[in-house]
């Protein structure tokens, strides 16, 4: 089992683009992904935020392992004040091999676990979309920390 826990980010703020932790690799592939150095669970985590009176956005990374076949067993996705739709999908040689879709409620700050229900499947790709749902009042983030995969 290995976490990918972002534990060598340090600049708050910074553009977040790749990064390797545990022999996999995580790239923003669409969004502002930005490192939350100060808060994570622990910190640090990645996020992207949405401005007052923006649209819903979404942000798009994706996780590989060099060509490697490994499993997806969860993650924790956080957001400061909205609920958090998302969708996991996993491939393996360009097929789809699972596809998670949901929303969890309102996290109000707080980071919530979603766990695959399809663990044994192999895949050597998985992306994960997550959206930052539209509010009248504030900005807000929207994030992700904590993604275990097996070998």
């Amino acid at each position: 089992m290995a976490k990918i826990a972002f534990n060598s980010l340090s600049s708050n703020g910074a553009r977040f683009n790749t990064y390797a932790e545990s022999g996999f690799k995580v790239s923003a592939v669409s969004g502002s992904w930005e490192v939350m150095a100060s808060y994570g669970n622990p910190a640090p985590a990645i996020i992207f935020k949405r401005s007052a009176n923006e649209p819903t956005t979404t942000g798009v990374v994706e996780i590989t392992r060099g060509g490697s076949a490994f499993s997806f067993q969860s993650v924790d996705f956080y957001s400061s004040m909205t609920p958090i739709p998302y969708t996991i999908n996993g491939y393996r040689n360009s097929t789809l091999i699972f596809s998670l879709s949901k929303t969890v409620p309102n996290t109000f700050g707080n980071f919530a676990t979603v766990r695959n229900p399809e663990t044994a499947e192999t895949i050597d790709r998985l992306t994960i979309s997550l959206s930052n749902p539209a509010t009248e009042c504030c900005q807000n983030p929207v994030g992700l920390d904590n993604i275990v995969l097996g070998y």
